[in-house]
Parts: structure tokens; C-alpha cells; sequence
């Protein structure tokens, strides 16, 4: 039996022919130690195209099965490769839930290597191998296919992304729009470059929750985001958060991003990237004309540091958890999500001709 208890040089387990799998995974339970549970809460299905995506995500899975079980198959693809083979491996990932415990609750994890013409097999490879009827998310990793599968999309509940990988963003989000048509409202869509933000966006609106800053929306002037390295979807995302809760509309993509408000006022916007690389997005500045707001991540990455500024009067200043950023912490959250993402296509849709810019 190949079980793991730690995320250090985890292998995909035992190889096995595709059509044992089911027998080999009740051979692998009847022979567990005593005190092994199987548990699955869904069904996890992660697609990718990098050679290394075995070796990469295997270590992943076992940590987030300390949080939350599941089976999942792991998928790793090359549709470029001239001969046809598949692969298998079947392991299980088991840990203690509770200190002192005596069970360890095991996820299933099924791996596949497909290359050629077997990659497209991917729907049958994984409906054949779902734990019954249990909600299946796919985490597709990378780019997503021009032309999405009906087969495949129409069957998944929830599909995860992650727009931080694109180089071409704007093309990607129409393919993932028409996944989402595919599903006809069963398919929810997450993208974990929005869920990365979540903790900022709640700090920006915990401060224009106070009254004095609230009234001063009509007078924004500038808005300045500063970001990490390679996280400028992440800012894009953010800023068109902001535009869709304003009703702002996009004037100019070029530098400065200039929106118009709603009585016709402009505001300019800068986008900058920052020499530190401690997070996604490190700080964020309003210019409200005569008061100033701000949200800039702590030294020690914990906390969002919050303040409004009003000429004349004492600096409102607030410390809010600023959350974390791991994939792995993002996923899980995911994971435990059962309901949608309201904001997220009106925040891209406000930004849609600055993905187009690059």
C-alpha cells in the first residue's frame, strides 16, 4: 500500500493499468492499517500541460488533504507528443485531524499521464473515475483550450483558474465566459488571482465604510496601486473592482488609466511595480481632493494597514488581516466554497479593453 504522511518527495504511488484502477483502490483500503479512513468531500481534478505537473502538484495535494478530503485526479497532459500512451499511479494521502486522535482520515489521489491523441480522452478519463456523485471541481492549470469541450464543461460544478499565468488574458476570460455558458448557471467560476485579493478588497471597503470617507467618493482624484512583480492582473483585477462598484467607466487604457465617474468628473489611475516581492498587491492610495485613504500591507505581511486622512482632522487608521496568499491557502478556500463569485465578471468586464492592452 502507498500511503503518504508528509509533502516531502511524494511520489504518484503505485503504477497501475487504467482498467485495474478501481480494483487496485479496494485492494490498497483492504489491506490499510487499521485506523485509516477513506473521506471525500468532492471530487478534485487538476489539468495540466507542464511536464513537471506530477512531480509539482503531488506534494500540493497531500497538504491540502490535512485540510479537506476529497479523491482527486491528477492529470498530467501532452497533446503534442506523436504516440499515444496512458499512465497510472493511485496513492493516498492520510492525516491525523485532531491532536491525539486515533483515526487518519485518507484522501484518494488517482494520477494520469496522458500524451498524443490520448489527451483527448480527458472527459472519459475522468467521469470514469469520479467518486459517485459528488460535486467535481477541475483547477485547469495554465491556458485554457480555444473551442472548451461541451462533454467535459457541462459535468463540472465549479472550475478554477488562475489569470496570473495568461499572456494573453483578454482571450482567455472570453474561452472561460463561454465555459461558463457551457454549464448554463451549474458551472461556477473562480479565478484565484481575484480570491488573492479578497482580504485587500474588504480593507478598501472597511474604509470607506466610515461616514467621512464615504462622502468624499465623488471628489477621487488619482488612484495609485502599487504591485508585486508579475501580479499586474491581480492590480487590474483590483482596479476594476473599484471602477464596477463606482460606476466608473473606462476612458483611456493608455499611462495614466483614466475612468469617468458618474457626473462626468475623471480619474486617473496608476498602476507600478513595486522592487519588493512580499506580496501581490502592496499598497493602494486614494486622492480624495482635500483627504487622502490608503491600504499598505505591513512589514511583516500579517496585516493591512488602513488610514483616511482629512485635512483639518485626526487620521482614521485601522489594522485588518491581510490573509494569505499560497495557492495552496487560496484553493482550500475554494474548495470550501459552495456559492459564486457576484463581483468578479463586472469587475473584469470594467477592465476588459486593459487586458487587450497587455
Amino acid at each position: 500500500m502507498t500511503v503518504s504522511s508528509t509533502v516531502e518527495n511524494i511520489s504518484p504511488g503505485l503504477r497501475v493499468e487504467v482498467g485495474e484502477i478501481g480494483r487496485k483502490l479496494g485492494e490498497l483500503w483492504s489491506a490499510s492499517e487499521a485506523g485509516k479512513v477513506r473521506a471525500s468531500l468532492i471530487n478534485l481534478v487538476i489539468y495540466s500541460e507542464n511536464k513537471d505537473a506530477i512531480v509539482l502538484n503531488t506534494p500540493l495535494l497531500a497538504g491540502l488533504a490535512a485540510e479537506h478530503a476529497f479523491r482527486a485526479l491528477l492529470v498530467q497532459a501532452d497533446p503534442s507528443a506523436n504516440e499515444a500512451k496512458i499512465e497510472a499511479w493511485i496513492t493516498a494521502h492520510c492525516h491525523l485531524r485532531e491532536s491525539g486522535g486515533q483515526k487518519e482520515i485518507c484522501s484518494e489521489q488517482i494520477t494520469f499521464r496522458l500524451n498524443g491523441p490520448a489527451a483527448g480522452r480527458l472527459p472519459s478519463i475522468v467521469f470514469s473515475h469520479l467518486d459517485s456523485d459528488l460535486p467535481l471541481c477541475l483547477w485547469w492549470q495554465g491556458s485554457l483550450h480555444a473551442n472548451p469541450e461541451p462533454e467535459l464543461w457541462a459535468r463540472v460544478d465549479r472550475v478554477i483558474v488562475d489569470s496570473q499565468s495568461w499572456s494573453d488574458p483578454a482571450g482567455q476570460f472570453a474561452i472561460l465566459q463561454e465555459i461558463e455558458s457551457i454549464g448554463r448557471g451549474h458551472c461556477a467560476v473562480c479565478d484565484l488571482t481575484w480570491t488573492r485579493s479578497f482580504h485587500l478588497r474588504y480593507a478598501i471597503a472597511q474604509i470607506f465604510d466610515h461616514p467621512a470617507a464615504r462622502e468624499r467618493l465623488a471628489q477621487m482624484k488619482n488612484v495609485e496601486i502599487r504591485h508585486g512583480a508579475g501580479d499586474r492582473i491581480t492590480a487590474l483585477e483590483l482596479l476594476g473592482w473599484i471602477a464596477s462598484r463606482l460606476n466608473w467607466q473606462l476612458q483611456t487604457i493608455s499611462d495614466p488609466i483614466v475612468f469617468r465617474q458618474k457626473d462626468g468628473e475623471t480619474v486617473q489611475c496608476t498602476l507600478h511595480d513595486s522592487s519588493r516581492h512580499e506580496s501581490c498587491i502592496e499598497h493602494v492610495r486614494f486622492d480624495l481632493g482635500n483627504a487622502t485613504a490608503r491600504v499598505e500591507k505591513s512589514d511583516g505581511g500579517d496585516f493591512y494597514l488602513a488610514d483616511f486622512t482629512l485635512r483639518g482632522h485626526a487620521p482614521i487608521a485601522q489594522m485588518l488581516p491581510a490573509g494569505r496568499e499560497r495557492t495552496e491557502d487560496i484553493l482550500l478556500s475554494e474548495l470550501g466554497r459552495v456559492g459564486r463569485h457576484p463581483l468578479f465578471w463586472p469587475a473584469i468586464r470594467s477592465i476588459e479593453p486593459l487586458l487587450h492592452a497587455g
